[in-house]
C-alpha cells in the first residue's frame, strides 16, 4: 500500500474527475486514444506481468494527459485541491514456485483518492489476469523477463475480459476492457492470421530473457472504453490488437529492455485498420510501466485514414510523449498499461 500527496491537475494523470457532462451533451473524440497509444497500452502492460513489477500507475507529469483533456467535458476538481492517494496491489497470488504452482492469479494495481475538498473517486479493476508459466520456467523468477531460456508464461483474462473503472466524485465512470479472448472481434477479416484466444506470451530466447533474448506475441486481445454520465453508458472506442507479422523482438539486460517489431490495430467502430511499428522502443525504469525512450509509428493501412500516419515519441519521464499527426505535435501524458 502506498500513501502520496499529488498537488492539483497532476492527480489527473490516474484518475478521472468525472463530474456533469459539457454543455453538448456528448463526449468529443478527446476520450479516444490513438491507435499509437493504444498499441503501447497492450505491450506495455505485457511486459510488466508479475508480482516483480510496478503495474498500472506511474508518478504524475507535468504534461496534460488523456485524462486531462477529457477533464473539462466531465467535470473538473479544482486545480488548487492536493489529493491524497492510497494503493494496493501489483501482487501475485499464490506464492510464486514456477509451473508447479500454475495457474497464478495477477491483481494490477487499484487505487483510492480523496481530494482535500473532500470529494473521493477511485481507479479499480474487476478482477485478476492468469498467468501460466511453461514447463523451462524456473521457480525463482516470477517476474518472466529474468527468466531462462525456453521459458514461456501467457497472459489472459476471464471471458469478457477484466476492466479497470475510474470512478469521478460526482460517481460518473470511465472504464477501459482488456479481453485476450479475442478470436472474431476485429472488423477486417482481411488480417492474416486472425486474432485468437491465445493471449499474450512472452518467450524466452537463447541465453534466456535476463541476457536480453526474448519475444513478445499478442495473439488477440479485444480492448474496449466506455463513458458512464448520469446512468448513461456509451461505447466510445473498440479496438482488436494483435501481432499478425510475428511477434515483437525483446532485447537488452537488466532494468533495460527494448522492442521492436509491428502490432496492428483494428478500429472495430470507425472500421479502419493500423499498423504500429516500435522503433527499439525502450523500457528503461523499473518503477514505471511506459516507455522512456524510443518512438513508435503509424500508419493506416484501410477506411478514411489509409496512407496518412502518426509518431508517439517517449520521454525520459515516466509517461510523457509527443504525438505528432500531420506535421502536429501535441504532448500528452500515456494512461493505461493493459
Amino acid at each position: 500500500m502506498r500513501r502520496r500527496k499529488i498537488q492539483g491537475c497532476a492527480a489527473a494523470v490516474l484518475l478521472i474527475a468525472a463530474g456533469g457532462c459539457g454543455g453538448s451533451g456528448t463526449i468529443s473524440t478527446a476520450t479516444r486514444p490513438s491507435s499509437s497509444e493504444v498499441a503501447v497500452s497492450v505491450v506495455s502492460g505485457s511486459l510488466n506481468l508479475s508480482g516483480g513489477s510496478t503495474v498500472g500507475w506511474s508518478l504524475p507529469v507535468r504534461r496534460r494527459s488523456l485524462l486531462e483533456r477529457v477533464r473539462d467535458e466531465l467535470g473538473p476538481v479544482s486545480r488548487a485541491d492536493a489529493a491524497t492517494w492510497t494503493c494496493t496491489g501489483g501482487t501475485l497470488s499464490p506464492t510464486f514456485a514456477g509451473p508447479s504452482g500454475d495457474p497464478y492469479a495477477f491483481a494490477p494495481v487499484s487505487c483510492d483518492v480523496t481530494w482535500t475538498n473532500e470529494k473521493t473517486g477511485s481507479s479499480d479493476w474487476s478482477g485478476t489476469f492468469t498467468l501460466n508459466y511453461g514447463t523451462s520456467c524456473d521457480d525463482s523468477h516470477a517476474w518472466v523477463l529474468n527468466q531462462a531460456e525456453g521459458c514461456s508464461v501467457t497472459r489472459t483474462t476471464p471471458p469478457g475480459g477484466n476492466t479497470r473503472i475510474i470512478t469521478g466524485p460526482n460517481g460518473n465512470t470511465y472504464a477501459v476492457t482488456h479481453d485476450t479472448h479475442g478470436a472474431g472481434t476485429g472488423w477486417e477479416a482481411s488480417v492474416n492470421p486472425a486474432p485468437t484466444d491465445g493471449g499474450v506470451v512472452i518467450t524466452c530466447g537463447t541465453g534466456g530473457c535476463a541476457t536480453g533474448s526474448g519475444t513478445l506475441a499478442i495473439n488477440g486481445s479485444h480492448l474496449f472504453g466506455t463513458v458512464t454520465l448520469s446512468g448513461f453508458a456509451i461505447k466510445i472506442w473498440d479496438h482488436t490488437v494483435s501481432t499478425p507479422g510475428g511477434p515483437l523482438v525483446v532485447s537488452g539486460s537488466g532494468t533495460t529492455r527494448h522492442l521492436s517489431g509491428t502490432v496492428a490495430v483494428q478500429h472495430n467502430l470507425l472500421r479502419y485498420t493500423a499498423v504500429t511499428t516500435f522503433n527499439a522502443v525502450e523500457y528503461g525504469e523499473p518503477s514505471c510501466c511506459f516507455p522512456t525512450g524510443g518512438s513508435v509509428t503509424t500508419t493506416y493501412q484501410s477506411g478514411p485514414l489509409q496512407g496518412q500516419g502518426e509518431t508517439l515519441a517517449f520521454g525520459s519521464a515516466c509517461g510523457e510523449a509527443m504525438l505528432t499527426v500531420g506535421g502536429k505535435t501535441t504532448s500528452l501524458t500515456l494512461l493505461d498499461c493493459l
